[in-house]
């Protein structure tokens, strides 16, 4: 596969009839930051705009970057994060009282990242992870985590049935956004599930991205933002059903969707269907408010950081995400208006933000070089980052709020 593709059909159900309400331009890999050795070097960008399927509703990227570029080596770790470890530790204590019956039943995560999840259950019952990263499969070994350090496919659903034999349960968490080729994911996991198991898996919701959300979601891993109504096609389409669904407050707000190959759906399921419709999550027109929504939005934060520097207001940034690279790269925030940003994971401090090169620090610098004002790029975690944070704010320095409508606290 090369570099980069650009995809002509929707990637559940193959339709051509798709339609584009977003571009955000070209922009540098969202989770590929820069060394300081690299800085002067051209940066790869890649187009970046979003598609709304008029057949099956599915919200989707088409320009795919090879996932080799992507995920080979990988920079978000999850048990970086207090707030998603706090989060894993809850969903781990719902599969374990739900669905887990032996301690010889087999969990497999698909993309389990440094092992959060399969941590708190890895002394209940057997674990696997499968992941492609080799720098973050690592270190879900060093946790005494079984990990298979390659990409999921159909040839490793065969080897981890010789060795391992069916999983009772099946997670994939962030992982269907990521994915192109999703068919063959979800074929994969119908091959490896056993009889009466269970496939669970969290994913954008497309209510997200166009309410409470933002755009900032978008970046090239993130290839679809899935509604019901979308994944009730694919899910179908291959053979199994959703019984179960219900949001859960990560990444703003997600979609957790239980899967089976024969359990009967519950009322929830349905009633969430209705829920989508009223949303307007199956009509072209919702996604064209939200695309004028984010450039309106753009306007008068760029107005609003503009009137703070011809103050001179000292601006830095709070998280790397990937999310806040999409944001400064779009909205054109560079080394002009913020000083510096600061992350809480150490692999990324001493590199810089994508394309605006920004230098990430570690959060002390905050009080080495106190700022007036903080852009808070993962403004997805607004209430633990400004809880965290009482002792800044105590002592006057305000947040910045960019996403979904910038505000000052």
């Amino acid at each position: 596969m090369k570099d980069h593709h650009k995809r002509t059909t929707c990637r559940i159900c193959d339709s051509k009839d798709l339609k584009q309400f977003l571009d955000l331009g070209r922009t540098p890999l969202a989770n590929s930051l820069v060394g300081k050795k690299n800085l002067n070097k051209k940066e790869r960008t890649f187009p970046l705009s979003v598609y709304f399927c008029q057949n099956c509703s599915l919200v989707q990227v088409l320009d795919v970057v090879n996932p080799e570029i992507l995920f080979s080596d990988y920079y978000f770790m999850t048990s970086a994060s207090s707030p998603s470890v706090d989060h894993f530790k809850k969903y781990s204590a719902k599969i374990l009282k739900d669905f887990i019956k032996s301690s010889r039943d087999l969990v497999v995560d698909i993309g389990g990242n440094d092992g959060t999840l399969l941590n708190e259950l890895k002394n209940d019952c057997k674990v696997l992870n499968i992941e492609p990263a080799h720098n973050i499969a690592e270190v879900a070994r060093k946790k005494g985590i079984h990990t298979i350090n390659k990409f999921f496919s159909k040839k490793l659903v065969k080897e981890i049935i010789k060795k391992n034999g069916y999983a009772n349960v099946i997670t994939a968490n962030n992982i269907t956004a990521h994915t192109d080729t999703v068919r063959e994911l979800f074929e994969g996991v119908k091959d490896l599930l056993a009889d009466d198991g269970v496939f669970i898996f969290e994913t954008h919701w497309a209510r997200n991205l166009i309410g409470e959300g933002g755009f900032d979601q978008v970046y090239h891993e993130h290839l679809s933002y899935y509604s019901l109504h979308a994944l009730k096609y694919l899910v179908d389409s291959v053979g199994m059903s959703i019984f179960d669904v219900e949001t859960v407050p990560i990444q703003g707000e997600s979609l957790r969707v239980y899967v089976s190959k024969n359990r009967k759906p519950k009322a929830s399921f349905e009633k969430f269907l209705k829920r989508e419709k009223s949303l307007g999550l199956n009509d072209f027109k919702s996604f064209a408010r939200f695309s004028k929504k984010v450039l309106d939005n753009k306007n008068k934060t760029l107005k609003l950081l503009a009137k703070l520097k011809s103050e001179n207001k000292k601006i830095v940034g709070y998280g790397a995400p990937a999310k806040g690279s999409t944001l400064l790269n779009f909205y054109g925030i560079g080394k002009e208006t913020i000083d510096y940003v600061i992350d809480t994971t150490s692999i990324k401090q001493g590199l810089f933000m994508p394309g605006v090169h920004l230098p990430i620090y570690p959060p002390e610098k905050l009080f080495e070089s106190k700022p007036d004002y903080i852009l808070l790029l993962a403004w997805n975690y607004a209430d633990a980052i400004l809880k965290k944070e009482k002792n800044l704010r105590d002592g006057g320095v305000k947040f910045i709020i960019p996403v979904p409508e910038v505000k000052i606290i």
